[in-house]
């Protein structure tokens, strides 16, 4: 009886000790995807305006929508054309930006890009505000959008 409990103490000890590793492992943040609408107002862009505005949202899951950072560039062909300007998303994803009118020479097909840029997430604490987040780990990655053609139209010939 003696030899069977023995056995029996050193087969549950070896389990724990393999089972161990598995258990304490950290889990990997979670890839979080999703696509990025951009839209330009005028559009066409008529010869006097000096600015443009953009808006548009980012659909992604509720802990990857809000306080993102967007960048924004325009695009003529294989030339891109980066902005100082940037913008941030609000709680529900959208946002909106003033934006200076593309440089290139009228009359021009145009196109705005907006790229969201990639950040990490922690949500799920049961202590919030007193320590560092525990929970579920997010990586939200990078996201970039193009809007449709916009025409930059040339200034009327007197």
């Amino acid at each position: 009886m003696k030899k069977l409990l023995g056995a029996a103490a050193v087969c549950a000890l070896t389990v724990g000790l393999v089972a161990a590793p598995g258990a304490s492992a950290v889990k990997a943040p979670k890839l979080v995807g999703g696509t990025v609408s951009v839209s330009v107002t005028p559009s066409p862009i008529p010869s006097t305006a000096t600015t443009v505005t953009a808006s548009g949202n980012v659909a992604s899951n509720s802990g990857c929508r809000k306080d993102r950072t967007v960048h924004f560039a325009w695009v003529n062909g294989a030339v891109v054309t980066a902005l100082a300007t940037t913008a941030e998303t609000g709680p529900n994803g959208s946002y909106t930006a003033v934006l200076p009118k593309p440089t290139d020479t009228p009359p021009a097909t145009v196109a705005l890009q907006a790229t969201v840029e990639q950040t990490f997430r922690k949500v799920g604490s049961k202590k919030k505000g007193k320590k560092e987040k525990m929970g579920r780990k997010f990586n939200c990655l990078e996201i970039t959008g193009l809007s449709g053609p916009i025409a930059v139209e040339a200034p009327p010939v007197p």
